[in-house]
């Protein structure tokens, strides 16, 4: 019999008896959580606020979204400072795009900035608060336009030097924004409407004025970029939603991913100190119009709060985003958005939104293997749910491949049920191996069966959840990726597709005619697992006693296997290259494409992990790889394997 012991996250007290009754009916997506809803009436009510709304999201979707008093998802209010993510993600299409430099002179775009005394401005700096600009202009701007205040701020002597020292302002926006007309020879209020609000629909997002805050949206000649801005609820969660999904909206990619990232990133020289304005924050950074703050548990929070309450914000480890509307004073607000943002944090790890989780001991092969469980909300009541096993690299172990990829979330919020099993090794729980041919490791030199051990764990997540058979899937990084190789030549018959991040195809001793999905992800300055094949250039111990096939050979073996055409459809952003190989040789539909992501001057780590990497091992490539298999999976078509019924627990 299992041994199982329950690894979930509880909330205490009332909150347990909340979820306790609330994980059997509430949705994956739900539209209105229970505590969140509670709390924003308890809030609404003590500010005497006369409206207020809150929408909390994930890439995929809303998870709630309530609204409270006389504020409507389509009440247009002013956004104040909420703006600057609107304006970054603006100049950054336009950097996209190859037509503005963000570490050029400003004055290559503004002529009147072509001086001595602001040569050395940057975009860059003007976005991050670091250019020396001062917050405001001495000069009132009623009644100015764009071209006049270029020439005002020109004339208006630097603070400091640039990149010398912070300073929370809108000048520096407005400059960017000046920027974009000269270069593009465009209105702001046309840029805007063009590169983001009409990707994602945004009807009622307008720039206004500075003074009143948001006048004459859509048409004033001076349209403050840092501040003046209008939106709705509905509208701006669209936004926050794009920028979560790494700056995808609708299958069209309104930023780059690389663009999404360096917003979040901290762009103040490490000497230079950055203080909050207008919330009390211990440990606060500045990225491209946002606010970096690592709270208290070392995990990240970027955010955009406006003087009037609006809050947007994004915790970067769970891909939890939200917008908090209302018009009210941010020093009365924000205190109790803070509240609210870690409310829903615990709400969306609660088993009701997250799901359970579980620890088992199945015996195989003489031992007692482990894996570890993870189950989305509602599957008691559901049937058919995919299945993917995630296998660590050597020398990791379940738990730290959970960690790393982040799959456990990611993967159970797409509705798939996921297994983290351990390999085995020397230590209990450490230096822990896969028997994936090819490479010589304790798992090898034992003769583990670790197929026969990973098709034994199938069958039994099969008796205690209903998976269905014709979807059940394997990644792995590393070993845990050969260890994928081997799964699709000695067990295609249960596996109808497998993921590899930086592992090669180096077990050839047996062979399989079914054709099987397959996503290879693998960068090119890998030195551990080589992109070109061959020996290693870095391995540890006798693990580095070897010959990798390359990715090319992997390509080649399973374009043939599945019957595929040889030439690739290729999309390229930036320093990731996607070939896909999805067009029959015949003139029969695909069901088991080949997708190939390359990362030119990627490593060995985790593609886009968010934890902090082993002395000496390789930083990880900015590219979500997790994101990249979920939607590989969860866009496939069930494989047909005969014509069983989906399988239920036992």
């Amino acid at each position: 019999m299992a041994d199982s012991t329950a690894m979930s996250m509880r909330p205490a007290g009332w909150f347990r008896c909340l979820f306790v009754a609330l994980a059997s009916v509430l949705p994956a997506r739900a539209q209105e959580l229970p505590p969140l809803t509670e709390a924003m009436q308890r809030l609404t009510a003590d500010l005497r606020l006369d409206g207020a709304g809150l929408v909390v999201l994930r890439p995929e979707g809303e998870l709630h979204r309530s609204l409270h008093g006389t504020l409507a998802a389509d009440t247009v209010v002013p956004i104040a400072s909420a703006s600057k993510w609107l304006a970054v993600a603006t100049v950054l299409s336009l950097v996209d795009a190859g037509v503005l430099d963000l570490d050029v002179p400003v004055g290559r775009y503004v002529r009147e900035f072509d001086r001595d005394d602001k040569r050395a401005l940057t975009l860059r700096l003007c976005l991050s608060c670091t250019g020396g600009t001062p917050p405001r202009l001495p000069e009132r701007l009623d009644g100015q336009d764009m071209r006049r205040f270029a020439e005002e701020a020109a004339d208006t002597a630097l603070r400091g030097n640039p990149g010398a020292a912070f300073a929370y302002g809108g000048v520096g926006f407005q400059i960017a924004a000046v920027a974009a007309e000269r270069a593009t020879g465009k209105s702001w209020h046309d840029l805007f409407a063009e590169r983001i609000a009409a990707p994602l629909g945004l009807a009622q997002t307008k720039f206004g004025t500075l003074n009143p805050p948001g006048g004459d949206a859509g048409t004033t000649a001076l349209p403050w970029v840092a501040g003046g801005a209008v939106s709705t609820l509905d509208e701006y969660a669209r936004f926050v939603r794009m920028l979560a999904a790494g700056g995808s909206a609708g299958g069209r990619q309104v930023l780059t991913a690389g663009s999404v990232q360096a917003m979040w990133r901290d762009h103040v020289p490490e000497r230079v100190e950055v203080r909050a304005v207008g919330f009390d924050a211990d440990q606060v950074r500045y990225g491209l119009g946002t606010w970096i703050e690592t709270l208290p548990d070392g995990h990240v929070r970027v955010s955009d709060p406006g003087a009037f309450g609006f809050t947007p914000w994004l915790d970067l480890d769970l891909q939890l985003g939200g917008v908090f509307a209302v018009q009210d004073r941010v020093g009365r607000t924000l205190p109790r958005v803070r509240a609210l943002q870690q409310l829903a944090r615990e709400t969306v790890l609660s088993p009701a939104v997250a799901g359970r989780s579980e620890t088992v001991v199945l015996p195989h092969g003489g031992r007692d293997r482990r894996y570890h469980l993870h189950v989305p909300p509602g599957a008691e009541g559901a049937a058919g749910l995919p299945l993917l096993v995630v296998l660590h690299g050597g020398g990791g172990s379940g738990e730290q491949a959970a960690a790393a990829t982040g799959l456990a979330e990611a993967a159970v919020r797409r509705g798939f049920v996921v297994a983290f099993p351990d390999g085995t090794g020397p230590l209990k729980g450490r230096a822990l191996t896969w028997n994936s041919g090819g490479i010589q490791v304790y798992a090898a030199d034992r003769g583990v069966d670790d197929t026969g051990f990973l098709c034994a764990l199938v069958t039994d997540v099969q008796k205690r959840v209903a998976i269905d058979p014709r979807r059940v899937f394997a990644a792995g990084h590393s070993n845990g990726g050969m260890m994928c190789h081997r799964l699709a030549r000695e067990a295609a018959d249960v596996f109808a597709g497998i993921a590899v991040v930086a592992g090669a195809m180096n077990f050839t001793a047996a062979d399989a005619g079914t054709p099987i999905a397959v996503l290879l992800v693998h960068g090119t300055a890998d030195d551990h697992v080589r992109y070109e094949g061959g020996a290693p250039r870095q391995a540890v111990g006798r693990a580095g006693d070897r010959e990798d096939a390359s990715v090319q050979q992997a390509i080649d073996y399973y374009v043939a296997r599945n019957e595929l055409r040889g030439y690739p459809e290729t999309r390229q952003d930036g320093k990731v290259r996607i070939d896909s190989y999805d067009r029959p040789r015949s003139g029969q539909p695909v069901v088991a494409p080949v997708r190939v992501i390359t990362l030119d001057g990627g490593g060995h780590a985790w593609p886009g992990s968010t934890v902090k990497p082993r002395l000496l091992a390789d930083t990880p490539f900015p590219f979500d790889a997790t994101a990249a298999i979920v939607e590989f999976f969860a866009g496939l078509p069930s494989v047909p394997r005969g014509s069983e019924p989906p399988a239920a627990p036992k």
